[in-house]
């Protein structure tokens, strides 16, 4: 993602590239937020009996946000706020302005927020993390998985009914089909063929892919794949490992980590965190002590981990209190 940020108008500039850069773009608008840029919408001028769809600039005063992940979908609804010239009749009427990857949009942040905060988000999306079809296989079934820094998406399974050897290449030319459809339309970074080996390397004969050869296919595959391999960078950048180490601090050393609102700002105001982990939710719910908290960690060097509430971690932070901390003494 791309982005600009003009301080003193309090203006983000982002160019979102794909479908996971809007999720971040999500995390950044508020409620009273001002999006602007290109979109089309429904005019009828004056005197015209018939309306038309035109492509129009406008600015939109941030009401609802919907976000749908792996469908790359990111809506803002809200009044229009500002309008090009000549258009009449369109202020002060709602609109839900739609974000899409390759269309440049402007959010200007309303409140009195510090916007380093912001910066370290648009940081996050930033990262050169790559985007997976995951290719999980063995004799008997493959599922075929999207792997993003958003997480890990079951996208297809597909069973080998008949499993004679000499059919094995028909089954394989099956799976290729399917890869070769995913490949259209998630554009990954590469494909990743992962089960046991002698699977994996007679299917690399016909489909272009790394493999990762390891001891189950299959749905099973897909979490064996999440625990080991490639998966690495990405379970770093989505918490994982600073989770399981907050758990494990939490078991031995209970001063060792703060829990809840609380414990945290507390812990935030004397520079004492070392990993914050916050929920997305606790950002959208609460955004206005959910930014402090995360500017103030920022500006004590502490390592900041948004994380998704649909996943195991983020029921786990739920009950805590939507944010948890490791820290420095």
């Amino acid at each position: 993602m791309k982005y600009e940020i003009d301080a003193k108008r309090r203006v983000v500039k982002v160019l979102p590239e794909r479908e996971e850069d809007l999720y971040f773009i999500y995390l950044l608008i508020d409620r009273g937020d001002v999006v602007r840029g290109w979109t089309v919408r429904e005019y009828k001028p004056d005197g015209v009996k018939e309306g038309e769809r035109v492509k129009m600039y406008l600015a939109v005063k941030a009401e609802t946000l919907e976000y749908h992940k792996f469908r790359g979908s990111l809506r803002v609804r809200g009044p229009v706020v500002e309008v090009q010239e000549g258009i009449e009749g369109v202020k002060g009427r709602r609109h839900t302005f739609d974000i899409v990857p390759g269309r440049e949009v402007e959010i200007e942040k309303t409140g009195d927020l510090p916007l380093d905060a912001v910066v370290e988000v648009l940081n996050m999306a930033k990262a050169a993390l790559p985007r997976v079809i995951l290719v999980s296989m063995d004799d008997e079934e493959v599922a075929f998985a999207y792997v993003t820094v958003l997480g890990v998406e079951v996208l297809h399974v597909l069973r080998n009914v008949r499993k004679e050897d000499n059919l094995l290449d028909e089954f394989i030319a099956s799976v290729r089909k399917v890869v070769e459809e995913l490949r259209q339309r998630y554009r990954p970074d590469k494909v990743v063929l992962a089960g046991p080996g002698m699977i994996i390397d007679h299917a690399g004969r016909h489909i272009q892919g790394e493999k990762s050869p390891q001891s189950s296919g299959g749905l099973a595959g897909v979490y064996e794949f999440m625990r080991q391999g490639l998966y690495e960078a990405l379970k770093n950048e989505m918490g994982v490992e600073a989770y399981q180490k907050f758990l494990h601090r939490l078991a031995t050393d209970r001063d060792a980590v703060a829990i809840g609102p609380e414990e945290v700002d507390a812990a935030a105001s004397v520079g004492r965190i070392e990993a914050l982990l916050v929920l997305d939710a606790y950002i959208k719910e609460s955004p206005e002590r959910a930014w402090r908290l995360i500017s103030q960690v920022y500006k004590t060097r502490g390592r900041v981990y948004i994380i998704r509430e649909d996943t195991e971690i983020g029921a786990g932070l739920r009950a805590m209190g939507n944010v948890a901390a490791l820290l420095r003494w």
